[in-house]
């Protein structure tokens, strides 16, 4: 992938800045969610879904083939 360079910021705080860095990083990472939405993260693949807690401890979440959680910490 090659490298992009950002436009820079100004030295006071701009709404619109922080707007067009929002964009550009979803677009580059193609991860865009809205509130409400529906996400869905197929087994098949190496994707993961990982919560962090209050403390920074990463888990790991997995469903079965019953539909039973299980958590577990991850790096």
């Amino acid at each position: 992938m090659a490298r992009r360079s950002f436009t820079k910021p100004t030295d006071e705080y701009d709404s619109s800045y922080l707007n067009y860095l929002v964009n550009e990083l979803e677009n580059i990472t193609g991860l865009t969610y809205s509130k409400g939405e529906r996400i869905e993260i197929n087994g098949v693949d190496s994707s993961e879904f990982v919560l962090v807690s209050p403390n920074g401890t990463k888990f790991k979440i997995e469903v079965n083939d019953l539909g039973i959680l299980s958590a577990t910490t991850t790096i």
